[in-house]
């Protein structure tokens, strides 16, 4: 699968998530699990991301347009004044990409479906602190019939 189309399924996954939301933090839980689900139907889509080429060609690049796609996600969902300096975005997305891509290369796709919830947390921590964001992930994803 070529980058672009690889970036544009797991984009169009994680947003269609957000859209079935109505609070900001439900809709910041739901793409996390819709983007984590999206890797472990697709444990291939790390690497396209990662790298369509010869190793290291674009790689940084690759890895900087996810990241900062991701966190545009963020930065757009989570309130303005409730936001700590602008690279925490970037920062919470780049954790989250390591951690998902780490899990994706050792094949731990069991532990990576546990770790979804941990994920909102962390995520969700420097808006809204520790007991609010425990909420937001202890809750899950919302169930939507099919």
């Amino acid at each position: 699968m070529a980058f672009p189309l690889a970036l544009a399924n797991l984009e169009a996954k994680v947003l269609d998530a957000c859209a079935r939301e109505e609070e900001w933090p439900a809709q910041i839980a739901a793409g996390i699990y819709a983007g984590v689900d999206y890797a472990i139907a697709h444990p291939e889509v790390a690497e396209t991301l990662a790298s369509d080429g010869a190793p290291g060609s674009d790689t940084l690049r690759r890895y900087e347009s996810v990241v900062g796609r991701l966190a545009g996600f963020l930065r757009v969902k989570a309130p303005a004044d409730q936001r700590l300096p602008g690279a925490t975005d970037e920062a919470l997305v780049a954790g989250m990409v390591g951690l998902v891509g780490d899990h994706l290369r050792i094949g731990r796709l069991d532990r990576l479906e546990e770790l979804r919830p941990e994920l909102v947390l962390l995520t969700l921590l420097p808006y809204l602190g520790f007991s609010e964001a425990k909420r937001w992930a202890d809750r899950g994803p919302a169930k939507r019939p099919a």
